[in-house]
């Protein structure tokens, strides 16, 4: 598996290539705009020129920011339009693919069906691929369960443009043990029985703060939380994944991002063999 972080753009994409680069990294992600802001955004020239050096040395992936919530497109307009103008900004980029969450609704069901509709759009418009990420689970998200997340993509139209972003913070704390190699075999079955072997995409690598179970969306750093560096071995030496890219999103403030990838990279072995063999 190919590892990275998440790093800001805010101080453009030359600054995120040398912050990739001085952190080891094979694979980023960003979000393209201010994430907690409405207002739009434009690239410019040197933008552009910026980010093919950037993409060119490193694989980029966008991730979706906090405001749009896919679950309420039909409640409030800014929903839909905050993610076409994100999708956008990705396509005119060149990336072809999107990781969102799927948003929060009291009425699961209704806010299902709001967030396949997002997607089915997205896709016919812009005709990129959509990442949807498992949540933790709190307040009324949805897609703590694959099985909200099958409902989901089953009204999907175009389901070869769908795949699933697996956050281990949020496995975790959502209900499902990733501790042992045996309870990590469980929750992969149960994926490819509900969606196939080939829809898991791309992974957020992330120890939990919270308690398992606590419904409680608190990413950690590597090993120093309730997860542990034993069950992040089995993951990232899973010879199924060996092919896929996976980010870090752990804190910032501790400015933890050197330890976490040393710590990471101590956990990736070549001699050790994933459950599948």
């Amino acid at each position: 598996m190919r590892i990275g972080f998440h790093i800001s753009i805010a101080r453009g994409f030359e600054w995120t290539l040398k912050e990739a680069n001085r952190l080891g990294c094979e694979v980023i992600q960003i979000f393209l705009k201010n994430p907690r802001s409405w207002k739009k955004k434009t690239w410019t020239d040197n933008d552009f020129e910026a980010f093919q050096k950037l993409i060119y040395e490193i694989p980029v992936f966008a991730h979706l920011t906090y405001l749009p919530n896919l679950a309420k497109i039909d409640e409030n307009e800014e929903n839909i339009k905050g993610l076409m103008h994100e999708v956008e900004l990705c396509v005119n980029l060149g990336l072809n693919a999107m990781i969102v969450h799927c948003g929060a609704h009291h009425e699961k069901l209704k806010g299902m069906k709001m967030v396949a509709n997002a997607i089915n759009r997205v896709i016919s418009e812009y005709g990129i691929n959509i990442y949807m990420e498992n949540s933790a689970g709190q307040g009324h998200s949805l897609g703590s369960t694959f099985e909200e997340l099958s409902i989901i993509y089953e009204k999907i139209e175009e389901k070869k443009k769908v795949f699933l972003c697996i956050d281990t913070a949020h496995l975790f704390a959502s209900g499902y043990d990733i501790r042992t190699p045996e309870s990590w075999q469980r929750v992969v079955t149960h994926i490819y029985k509900l969606f196939g072997e080939n829809k898991i995409g791309f992974f957020h690598l992330n120890d939990s703060k919270a308690d398992f179970a606590s419904r409680i969306d608190r990413h950690w750093h590597i090993g120093k939380g309730k997860i542990g560096t034993d069950a992040f071995k089995v993951i990232l030496n899973d010879m199924r994944f060996k092919n896929l890219k996976g980010v870090m999103e752990t804190p910032m403030n501790d400015k933890m991002d050197e330890e976490n990838m040393k710590v990471i990279r101590s956990l990736l072995s070549p001699l050790m063999p994933g459950p599948s063999s």
